[in-house]
């Protein structure tokens, strides 16, 4: 990169991070693997964070503090493609719900969901890892495998809203 009097954007050192370079780790579901056991992602998103406010009331002016950290859910949209034998996001919903036993296991039993631990991973142009974001106790909220169209011939996706504790940056 040529240093065209932009300062620290010039340095040799300094990567732009590019939205196209990524993988959200989610065990037996999507990301690393052998390929035939995982749903490779199409796109989502880091996470967003806001702060609940905290109203101060004084004679004359309110003032505003920030609260709890309440963290958005993510949206993550993975092709559907077929690995041998089962549906991958449909298994693991039947870790918490199986629809054709009509089983709900609480949270509470030894057999409930396992919120599971996921990792973001962005790479540079080499693929080394330049940033990692965890998302702790990652359960997905909303499943959906979206509708078809015998006019379009694109591919079929699956959309998973991923609700999370918290996350941060390894």
């Amino acid at each position: 990169m040529i240093n065209m009097g932009l300062g620290i954007l010039g340095g040799q050192s300094i990567c732009f991070k590019r939205k196209f370079r990524w993988l959200l780790n989610i065990n037996d579901v999507s990301g690393n693997g052998d390929g035939t056991r995982v749903l490779p992602p199409e796109k989502s998103a880091r996470p967003s964070l806001s702060f609940k406010e905290i109203e101060a009331q004084h004679l004359n002016e309110t003032v505003y503090f920030a609260g709890k950290p309440e963290w958005k859910p993510i949206n993550l949209t993975l092709y559907d493609i077929n690995p041998p034998g089962q549906n991958l996001v449909f298994e693991w919903l039947k870790g918490k719900y199986d629809p054709k036993e009509g089983i709900w296991h609480r949270p509470s039993t030894n057999n409930g969901w396992k919120k599971q631990k996921v990792d973001l991973e962005m790479y540079d142009g080499c693929g080394n890892i330049i940033e990692t974001w965890v998302y702790e106790n990652v359960w997905p909220n909303a499943i959906e495998w979206g509708e078809l169209d015998m006019a379009n011939s694109e591919y079929t996706t699956v959309d998973l809203t991923l609700r999370y504790d918290r996350a941060y940056i390894k």
